[in-house]
């Protein structure tokens, strides 16, 4: 019950700053401006984001493949799905690779340590391909065009050695040794309560996991093409999102620079990776999008027209997608198998 109660309060927040947000940029201003869509640019934006989706999940099905976890692409996508959906209705740190790991750890040739190897991975070359784009922008916008960014070259390069940093302490999560020591450091209630959990089949304990985490190490290392190959494909999904705000935007009618754009969903998209309690940001992604465009020189109601549109593209019809997908293959039943009523 005092989950549901926060989940509410929480979704009631995100509500409340999205309707004083709409509100202050005059929602009659903003209709007038979506008005006036091309609805053939705006159908492609919502088909390349899709796309986007699609090689997202592609691109962790890369890995698990490498790994010899034996399931389909589609069982693949479906428990993308599934985490995308639960982390957008519960915000929860990293929870998109903790429900993926969860979904896939029983599939046949599969174990925890695969499963924990291949979203850790994955994760990470997310990082590397965000921080990769966020420097090309950069370069880009300040370097080869000279021009002026909508945020403060500081912020961009924070931005860039938090992808970094972030990438090698994934990196460091999949250490044995660490792992070893931060089990045996650890006090008997944690490694009870927490480490063992992991591991439910036999007497190996988190030990056993470890061993598979570095057996599943080995072997993805083993596979550089396929790496390389996620990568890409992870740095594909990332530049979708940018890419339906630059259509969007020609849309109505606003030619803004690409790698302008690329920085300004850089940081949007930092300020949702900070996000843990509002589910998808609501409102507060909105009004930093919008802010973001005004500072470009873009009017008010256009910007927040801009905003609205690349949001219902980027984040509602994702909604709409994953929660058909959740829903018609029971996510609660599947989640609940590992979780009980945890996120219920």
């Amino acid at each position: 019950m005092l989950r549901d109660r926060r989940g509410l309060l929480l979704t009631s927040l995100g509500v409340v700053i999205f309707v004083a947000y709409l509100a202050y940029s005059n929602p009659f201003k903003v209709l007038l401006e979506v008005g006036r869509l091309d609805l053939v640019v705006f159908a492609m934006a919502v088909l390349i984001n899709y796309l986007g989706l699609f090689f997202f999940a592609n691109s962790w099905y890369l890995l698990l493949k490498v790994l010899g976890v034996k399931i389909s692409l589609w069982e693949g996508m479906r428990a993308m799905f599934i985490s995308l959906f639960v982390v957008w209705m519960i915000p929860i740190p990293v929870g998109t690779e903790i429900i993926r790991a969860y979904l896939v750890r029983d599939a046949e040739d599969s174990d925890m340590g695969k499963a924990i190897a291949s979203v850790v991975f994955h994760k990470a070359y997310y990082n590397i391909a965000f921080g990769f784009l966020i420097g090309i922008a950069a370069l880009m916008v300040m370097g080869l065009r000279g021009g002026p960014i909508p945020v403060p070259p500081g912020l961009v390069w924070f931005v860039i050695v938090f992808a970094v940093g972030s990438s090698i302490i994934y990196g460091m999560a999949l250490n044995p040794r660490l792992l070893l020591g931060a089990y045996n450091s650890s006090p008997s209630w944690v490694r009870r309560n927490v480490f063992d959990r992991l591991y439910d089949r036999g007497d190996g304990g988190f030990p056993q996991v470890i061993e598979d985490i570095s057996s599943a190490v080995n072997v993805l290392m083993t596979d550089p093409v396929n790496n390389v190959l996620s990568i890409f494909m992870v740095a594909f999904h990332w530049s979708t999102g940018a890419l339906t705000a630059y259509l969007v935007s020609l849309s109505l009618g606003w030619r803004i620079d690409f790698w302008v754009i690329v920085l300004i969903y850089a940081m949007i998209e930092f300020i949702q990776q900070l996000n843990v309690f509002i589910p998808g940001g609501l409102g507060v992604i909105d009004a930093s999008l919008t802010g973001a465009f005004v500072l470009m020189g873009v009017p008010l109601s256009h910007a927040a027209a801009i905003s609205l549109l690349t949001r219902m593209a980027t984040y509602w019809f994702e909604v709409v997608l994953c929660a058909a997908v959740s829903f018609h293959y029971g996510y609660r039943e599947s989640l609940r198998e590992y979780w009980g009523n945890a996120l219920m």
